[in-house]
């Protein structure tokens, strides 16, 4: 079980989380821009102030769908038993405990 926990945490460490906060910071730049659009084209143009409503939504949507991922591997790492030390090498990237 050991062994599963530290491959689970080296992929969690190494690739996953990384991904998940590229991932949050591309949709939390699209809110922006999407809340950009809402405020200065829409008083030009009617259709961007739709645009830019829309384009805030997906960044929210997107953020909503990156933390709950990053949720799900935590607590998947969190329910498999192992001692305190393999914890603590886990915790090293992001303590949210």
């Amino acid at each position: 079980m050991q062994k599963v926990y530290a491959i689970l945490s080296k992929i969690n460490e190494i690739i996953i989380n990384p991904i998940i906060f590229l991932l949050i910071g591309v949709a939390l730049i699209y809110f922006i821009y999407g809340v950009f659009e809402f405020l200065w084209k829409s008083r030009s143009n009617p259709a961007a102030m739709k645009e830019g409503r829309t384009h805030m939504a997906w960044g929210l949507f997107g953020m909503f769908v990156m933390l709950s991922v990053f949720g799900f591997f935590r607590i998947l790492l969190n329910t498999v038993p192992v001692s305190d030390r393999t914890k603590t090498n886990v915790n090293r990237v992001i303590d949210i405990e």
